[in-house]
């Protein structure tokens, strides 16, 4: 331009000679590389050189009948083996370009993100398009042009960055999206967009991004994401607290607590309380850690198992959780959870160690080995408990400090773990050895494994066989008809009703369960999740004594908003309709198991203080 006016260059061969003498501005040109971006090796004509030499001679024209009295006015030079174009940097926005761009990251990298920001933005509003586009639309491919425009996208990244540290993922949301839409196979663009929306409560869209970047890898280069890419979608699977946003001017907060589609769980989470007392002085506390690991085999495509991944991740977070656990982390295939005493009185217990082997156990029945496309994650898991450092007034939401030999132990009993098997150290086992039954397995890995928990002897040796058959029937029932139906089980006090439920609860095969009681809400939404790739069976005893509003919620869950396989098993005595005489009627997938006193066999002697009597009695 000269002042308003354009400034008329010539045609195609004399533009392409600037263009190319610009990017390479200041430094020698060669004339071979000059008629290699001039004209493809086939179509270089034989006076190549000398249209070559009068474009040369037409810019110089140009230059000094528009000079304007700079201090540095653009100079042609002839060299020896070929041309230089001298400018000032200052007046090539190239160059500012690349100076600005290096003062952002440096910002960057000191920590101010918000200068980091307004400088970054100030280099990208130098590009009005694509950079000498009107020779790129002449068939004109170089090099240069393909290194400057990946250095844009690289300020871009840089952009987002900055803006993602200052909180302002809404506002970068919409670019992220397009870029990421324009240049799919670029992961730190992928990794901030799937942190833009996880931070904007999108986390389903987030994991959806790294499914897709992950398909296109495999698919297009038969790779894996990079490490960057796969622990945030591990962060985003277990609700990471690093990655949430940051609030502003001081130290990011650490937020705690659980996603809002899972406000109500199964279990409740025990409330957050003081480990030690306030004016403790520190010392030592008992935690106990699970490893888990659930590898699915790579014959499979890389979006499935990727799939296959985050659902297992999810059913680890939930099921840790559950038993008053936490994620501490997770990469891969590999899950670490961690168990702490959730009050000082239980810091000399046990039930921290219990609760983490329980959890381990519903694990392996959650996982299941019959999923969807026949899918067999080989699951292995190990427990080891020690002591950590506890300073004073740490609390239980507090970062959870763990030692590298406790760390290091679970992984050596990982190692020793088969397919299926829960590995313990000696310790874990002496906690717990009154609620859980393990077992030594020989050969040359010597281990103890869990095998389920210990359950006291039935106080009734009496056959239930013909009912549990038929509540065995009705959840085949369940599975393959994906309808909630009710089995309401009726009896006098001591007839067996409660050890009925514990006897099939245990018999339960590849069906999650769930105790319905005291503090312990169930609702639909927790159901669902639940129910995506097995039954669930909800057991619920002594419901005369429930109030009216656990009555009301148990015939909620028999009439979902979608088709679920759902048994709900619910003990009683006769006085509960005396109370709600109509209650259960309503529901047209219900039955009724009225049990009666069965006699002992004649041949089988009564256990020692078995109160027979009593029995008869109330059967009468």
């Amino acid at each position: 331009m000269d002042d308003e006016k354009p400034i008329a260059l010539g045609g195609d061969r004399r533009r392409a000679t600037l263009g190319l003498l610009l990017l390479n501005a200041n430094r020698e040109v060669a004339t071979s590389k000059l008629l290699d971006g001039l004209w493809d090796i086939e179509e270089t004509p034989t006076t190549a050189r000398k249209i070559l030499q009068n474009a040369v001679r037409g810019l110089r024209v140009m230059f000094a009948e528009h000079t304007r009295g700079d201090a540095r006015p653009p100079a042609l030079l002839t060299c020896a083996h070929g041309y230089q174009l001298q400018v000032d940097p200052e007046q090539v926005d190239m160059f500012r370009f690349h100076r600005l761009a290096r003062t952002g990251r440096a910002e960057l990298a000191a920590g101010r993100p918000a200068a980091a920001a307004a400088t970054l933005r100030e280099v990208l509003s130098l590009w009005r398009g694509r950079a000498l586009a009107d020779l790129v639309e002449s068939g004109h491919s170089w090099s240069e042009l393909t290194a400057l425009q990946n250095a844009r996208l690289d300020v871009m990244e840089d952009y987002y960055e900055a803006e993602l540290a200052n909180g302002r993922h809404q506002a970068v949301l919409g670019e992220l999206e397009a870029m990421v839409a324009a240049e799919p196979l670029r992961e730190r663009a992928c990794h901030q967009l799937m942190l833009a929306l996880y931070r904007s409560g999108r986390q389903a869209d987030a994991l959806a991004v790294y499914r897709r970047v992950r398909s296109r890898l495999a698919e297009q280069l038969g790779l894996e994401p990079g490490r960057e890419l796969r622990l945030l979608q591990h962060a985003i699977l277990v609700h990471d607290p690093s990655i949430a946003a940051p609030t502003g001017s001081g130290r990011p907060v650490v937020i705690l607590g659980r996603r809002p589609e899972a406000e109500h769980r199964v279990r409740p989470v025990p409330r957050p309380v003081q480990l030690v007392p306030p004016a403790a002085a520190g010392g030592r506390s008992r935690v106990s850690a699970v490893l888990i690991r659930a590898d699915f085999g790579g014959g499979g495509r890389g979006s499935d198992v990727g799939e296959a991944l985050e659902r297992t991740a999810t059913t680890v977070r939930e099921e840790v959780e559950r038993f008053g656990g936490m994620v501490a982390g997770s990469t891969g295939s590999v899950t670490l959870a961690l168990f702490r005493p959730a009050s000082p009185q239980e810091d000399g217990a046990d039930r921290s160690a219990e609760r983490a082997v329980h959890a381990a156990m519903s694990l392996r029945q959650r996982i299941s080995p019959d999923l969807p496309g026949g899918e067999r994650p080989a699951l292995r898991m190990a427990v080891t408990t020690g002591e950590i450092s506890v300073r004073p007034r740490e609390s239980f939401l507090e970062p959870l400090p763990v030692d590298g030999a406790l760390l290091a132990d679970c992984e050596w009993l990982l190692q020793l773990a088969e397919d299926r098997e829960i590995v313990v150290c000696d310790r874990t086992r002496t906690l717990t050895r009154s609620a859980i039954r393990y077992g030594r397995e020989g050969g040359p890995r010597r281990r103890w494994t869990a095998q389920g928990r210990c359950r006291p002897a039935p106080a009734e040796p009496f056959d239930r066989g013909p009912e549990l058959d038929v509540l065995s029937s009705l959840l085949e029932r369940v599975r393959h008809r994906a309808r909630p139906h009710l089995v309401l089980v009726l009896g006098a006090p001591g007839i067996g009703k409660s050890p009925l439920l514990a006897e099939f609860e245990r018999r339960v095969e590849n069906a999650a369960t769930v105790r319905l009681g005291p503090g312990r809400p169930v609702t639909t939404p927790d159901l669902a999740g639940l129910t995506e790739h097995r039954p669930l069976v909800v057991f619920a005893d002594d419901l005369h004594l429930a109030d009216n509003a656990v009555l009301e919620l148990v015939e909620d869950l028999l009439d979902p908003p979608a088709p679920m396989p759902l048994l709900v098993v619910a003990a009683a005595r006769p006085e509960l309709f005396r109370r709600r005489p109509g209650w259960g009627a309503a529901q047209r997938h219900a039955s009724r198991m009225t049990l009666e006193p069965v006699a002992l066999d004649p041949l089988v002697e009564a256990p020692e203080g078995h109160e027979l009597p009593r029995l008869c009695h109330a059967a009468g």
